[in-house]
């Protein structure tokens, strides 16, 4: 069957998702509260049926800061980690979530150390510690393997440990114990705002038969050449071996700097809708992913 027909069979048998509310940037302040837990319910059972389905390579994309912020506001990257922490501690506890890996079994991997140690700082109930919480480099070397470091990490490393030798800084804490094996990996936010090292750590820390969701990582960025290839060459073999595997379970990202919103939930088709004063307007649905240019392209013409 082709894309075409799918799309007309999914919208014969079933009605589509709609998108979550606050999204109309007309009405900024008003209509966003909930917007999160809309999104997280919907992305958990997402997720869940995508690895019903066998799928092991599950992405998550959507605006950590939909609640506080526009597309077209400053934002840091500290609230960006502060957001998506948030979301990925919640989003371990959902139902569909916890059904594929219970307590410790779950491995939710932030980006480097210090976020797995604020996401306990911000997060200190038992329900929430009960996944095991570390970093991608931290879930690799629990896996016996070795991560790779961003440049200048190591001479730091070793000034620390010179540095604690000689009384000036605190020693590091021991080593936790030793975790069950991964059942899931719930990666948050790697690489997008962070060293490159941080996407080609997942390719590492990726297991057969162990599935991986990628939480707002920015793998539209990886696979679409946003990084050029010359440049980053590592990045881009592993984009073309490794990220093009991932499939959308959640996806919820805005368009043409204003036009409108490219919108999917798993096993739905992709819906592209364009942004008006009154709201959203569904434009197109289709069967496979479409370009960012294909949808600036579709929402210069006319609707129907």
């Amino acid at each position: 069957a082709t894309g075409d027909m799918l799309v007309g069979l999914a919208l014969t048998c079933c009605a589509l998702t709609v998108p979550p509310p606050g999204l109309n940037e007309f009405v900024r302040s008003t209509g966003r509260r909930g917007t999160l837990a809309t999104i997280r319910r919907s992305a958990a059972a997402a997720v869940g049926q995508a690895l019903a389905d066998g799928i092991e390579l599950v992405e998550v994309e959507f605006p950590p800061l939909i609640e506080t912020k526009s597309q077209f506001d400053d934002f840091s990257n500290v609230e960006e980690l502060d957001a998506n922490r948030d979301f990925g501690v919640q989003l371990a506890l959902e139902p569909e979530i916890v059904s594929v890996a219970p307590g410790e079994k779950l491995w939710l991997c932030f980006a480097d150390d210090g976020e797995a140690k604020l996401a306990r700082e911000a997060w200190p109930g038992k329900r929430y510690a009960e996944a095991t919480q570390t970093s991608i480099a931290g879930a690799i070397g629990m896996a016996g393997r070795e991560a790779l470091r961003p440049l200048g990490s190591s001479a730091a490393d070793a000034a620390g440990s010179f540095a604690a030798m000689l009384g000036l800084a605190s020693k590091p804490p021991p080593p936790p114990p030793p975790a069950p094996p991964a059942a899931l990996h719930l990666v948050v936010q790697p690489g997008n705002g962070g060293p490159m090292e941080d996407w080609l750590n997942l390719e590492i820390l990726r297991h057969p038969g162990t599935p991986m969701v990628c939480l707002n990582g920015a793998l539209d960025k990886v696979t679409s050449g946003y990084y050029s290839d010359l440049l980053n060459p590592k990045l881009g073999e592993c984009a073309a071996r490794f990220f093009s595997q991932f499939k959308a379970a959640y996806y919820c990202k805005p368009i043409g700097a204003g036009r409108g919103w490219l919108f999917r939930v798993y096993p739905e088709p992709w819906q592209l809708y364009r942004q008006t004063r009154e709201g959203l307007e569904l434009v197109d649905t289709y069967g496979t992913r479409p370009t960012a240019q294909a949808c600036v392209d579709r929402l210069k013409l006319p609707s129907g």
